[in-house]
């Protein structure tokens, strides 16, 4: 018998087990949101400037190995326009041969309320092995909270991945065919090394890279000071080389830096605080970022800076010029898909022009990027009107009271008060938010007396809910008199009271309720199991 007794505890434990496993399965799920499909409307090939690239005659494009390039994806989650919720995602599988390259995850915000609604993964797998881009929303009660919304539609953005090829293709076909995507897009690479033919002879003397534009939060005293916009969410970053090649140049060698005044241009200006020159001893020709022994130069000291008055020229004077310098600014951006222009110059003291290249006659360097972020996210919100009634004297719920709304364009619908005593309107636009609406009672339910008040909400304010006590009419009391020699009895009938709790509806948590139940009865059983087992025992030591 205790051999049985032993098999119970086993099987009590499994139960357990089963138990604890379960309700760890269904925590899962009920924290998991469903994937988004057919979200994906189109891939666009940029350059490190943001520059869109177009495919040749043939449709290929013609790319270089070991130079960064952009896939810009556009998104747009209308088809799930108030069925999506915190935690729902939807993902980018970028094919092999394709090699991420210095992506990092960024928190997508909405720049009407500041909250970040969702979050971007990248997953790369390896050199010319591919990867994945998740992106998945969160914050959404907080962005309704913000908005004093009801619904969230309308959610669409771009995103950007960083990637390159470490290695020649032919004419290669590229699908990216995710459940994401709202169609199949195939690309086709040309990619190639650079040769000693195709490279350029010749040594850098300056150069300007950049113009990309990144959230980055900015204010400027000095721009205010001129009178011009002193803050915003959106920079250009700009990167110029001076004396790449390390020659000597002489002293106080000047580059001049305008942004010029071009109608195919965005007009932008510098933001003179951000502003900062390093000695560079290491730079060379490919040097796009801040390296390990860069050294930050004192203004006054090392180098003097003077700007025009509406900031959209300055110079910098170099006191040695056999030093190689790296200068780094911000100018402000439209983010709107504008094109923006920089255009640098080099002179040495006495006034002659420095070339581009040594073996080149050409004195300036234009670089030119599209204003546009690639990490956008925008939303819109969708508002309804409510009322909720109750008995004046019992604060009971009243259904039946239809309600006549009235948006500020005069339009009407009417609602009905439900057994909870709600109403609800159907979903108003963003562009009615902050307005008044006008609510009067068209019809009382039966019992009551009908309230001639006309209310007013403002949409978005307090949740839009229209707060209403109704007075039950006066009834007659219904009286039995009995007459008799001593005794008269009356008989008042009093109306009967009916209390009803209200209870706000909870969506998706039908199943969830379902797995608690069942994973519960396995835990009660384990525990029965055991008990019984060791009731045995106890019974045959005896």
């Amino acid at each position: 018998m205790k051999q049985k007794s032993k098999w119970f505890g086993l099987f009590a434990t499994l139960l357990v087990i089963l138990s604890l496993v379960f309700f760890g399965n269904t925590s899962a799920k009920a924290a998991e949101g469903k994937e988004l499909q057919n979200v994906i409307s189109g891939l666009e090939l940029l350059d490190q400037s943001d520059t869109k690239l177009s495919p040749d005659g043939n449709g290929v494009y013609q790319i270089l190995t070991n130079r960064a390039y952009k896939l810009r994806a556009v998104f747009d989650l209308e088809h799930y326009n108030g069925d999506i919720q915190n935690g729902d995602f939807f993902k980018l599988e970028v094919p092999a041969e394709i090699t991420f390259y210095d992506n990092h995850d960024v928190e997508l915000v909405d720049l009407a309320t500041n909250v970040p609604i969702a979050d971007a993964h990248f997953e790369g797998h390896g050199d010319n092995q591919g990867g994945t881009i998740t992106v998945t929303l969160k914050n959404l009660d907080q962005y309704l909270a913000a908005k004093g919304a009801d619904t969230v539609k309308e959610v669409k953005g771009t995103l950007a991945l960083n990637f390159l090829y470490k290695k020649n293709v032919s004419n290669q076909p590229v699908t990216f065919d995710s459940p994401s995507m709202q169609t199949t897009i195939t690309q086709t690479y040309n990619v190639q090394t650079l040769s000693e033919e195709t490279d350029p002879i010749g040594k850098e003397n300056f150069a300007k890279i950049g113009g990309q534009a990144a959230n980055k939060a900015w204010t400027s005293a000095k721009l205010e000071a001129a009178g011009s916009k002193a803050s915003g969410q959106y920079v250009s970053e700009w990167k110029v080389r001076v004396n790449t090649s390390g020659e000597n140049l002489g002293d106080n060698l000047v580059l001049t830096d305008t942004l010029p005044s071009d109608p195919s241009t965005a007009s932008i200006q510098y933001i003179p605080e951000s502003l900062v020159v390093y000695n560079a001893p290491s730079m060379t020709e490919s040097t796009s970022g801040k390296e390990g022994d860069f050294v930050q130069l004192v203004e006054g000291t090392d180098y003097t800076v003077n700007w025009n008055e509406n900031y959209t020229n300055f110079t910098i004077t170099f006191k040695d010029g056999t030093k190689k310098y790296y200068v780094t600014y911000d100018t402000t951006t439209p983010n709107d898909g504008s094109k923006v222009q920089n255009m640098v110059s080099v002179t040495k003291a006495d006034g002659t022009p420095v070339t581009r290249r040594t073996n080149t006659t050409e004195t300036t360097f234009t670089a030119s990027a599209t204003s546009l972020f690639s990490g956008t996210i925008e939303a819109t919100s969708a508002y309804t009107v409510k009322v909720s009634k109750v008995d004046t004297k019992t604060l009971n719920p009243v259904a039946g009271a239809v309600y006549v709304i009235t948006d500020p364009d005069g339009n009407t619908v009417e609602v009905t008060t439900d057994e909870e005593g709600h109403a609800v309107s159907p979903q108003f636009d963003e562009k009615y938010a902050g307005k008044e609406f006008k609510i009067k009672e068209k019809t009382a339910p039966e019992g009551y007396e009908l309230d001639e008040t006309e209310y007013t909400v403002t949409l978005g304010q307090n949740e839009s809910i229209l707060h209403v006590k109704d007075t039950p009419k006066e009834e007659e009391a219904t009286t039995t008199t009995t007459t008799t020699e001593e005794t008269t009895v009356t008989t008042v009938e009093e109306p009967t009271t009916t209390t009803t709790v209200e209870e706000l509806p909870n969506t998706g948590t039908g199943n969830q309720t379902i797995y608690m139940v069942i994973g519960a009865l396995l835990v009660v059983a384990a525990v029965g199991v055991l008990v019984f087992a060791k009731k045995k025992d106890s019974d045959e030591d005896k």
